[in-house]
């Protein structure tokens, strides 16, 4: 009986330490600097900036290099080039935009092309807590959580900051894409001219059939 006690005591405070499943704020700003490996590739970096607008179902993500990435490079339509390349998701339609080259090309306007929901860490397997040191090498307590899709994807936030904030500082989408999130760059608002469609964008144009948007949905 004293064994079955502990163990159900064991249990409650097991439940009582794990926090709430992260939310996102409906509306944020924030910078990182990004990993991608692959095996033949090897590894490459490159710094960037996320914009998020849920409300208004916008999402906006600018890479100062997008060669890696496996929309806008690796299996993109500038496979190879070395260019700034911007993720923007308007009125339902994920465009891809090469600011230097002022080209742009309709991705994709599918579910799998929408932006993620402020409760997509819902029912994630929760993995600690532990002290995380950011790519500025600053140290925070962090909280980590395991959310599957296609592949594990590692999420890391700080603990709860003196307004009740839990802030992201990593997305890990194992194994070739790792976000590391500035928290000191986090704002809660965002600039609404990053989401105005550039003159050069059409719907006529459309992204190759042998990038990456063909795999998530139509375009």
């Amino acid at each position: 009986m004293k064994l079955l006690l502990l163990v159900a005591l064991a249990t409650v405070a097991s439940a009582a330490e794990k926090p709430a499943d992260p939310i996102w704020p409906d509306v944020f700003t924030q910078e990182f600097k990004e990993k991608f490996y692959y095996p033949v590739l090897g590894t490459h970096y490159t710094t960037g900036k996320f914009y998020y607008d849920f409300p208004n179902r916008r999402y906006r993500v600018d890479r100062v290099n997008g060669r890696y990435d496996r929309y806008c490079g690796i299996n993109g339509i500038k496979a190879f080039q070395n260019t700034a390349c911007t993720h923007l998701v308007v009125d339902g339609v994920r465009w891809l935009v090469y600011p230097e080259k002022q080209e742009c090309c309709r991705c994709c306007s599918s579910i799998g092309c929408q932006i993620l929901m402020p409760t997509w860490l819902t029912g994630a397997k929760y993995n600690g807590q532990a002290v995380y040191k950011d790519y500025k090498g600053q140290d925070h307590q962090s909280f980590a959580w395991d959310q599957p899709g296609l592949q594990s994807n590692i999420y890391r936030e700080t603990v709860a900051n003196s307004t009740g904030d839990r802030v992201m500082l990593e997305i890990d989408q194992q194994p070739n894409d790792t976000q590391y999130f500035d928290p000191a760059s986090r704002k809660l608002s965002v600039d609404e001219s990053v989401f105005a469609l550039p003159s050069y964008c059409s719907e006529s144009t459309k992204c190759s059939l042998f990038s990456a948007c063909r795999a998530v949905g139509d375009n």
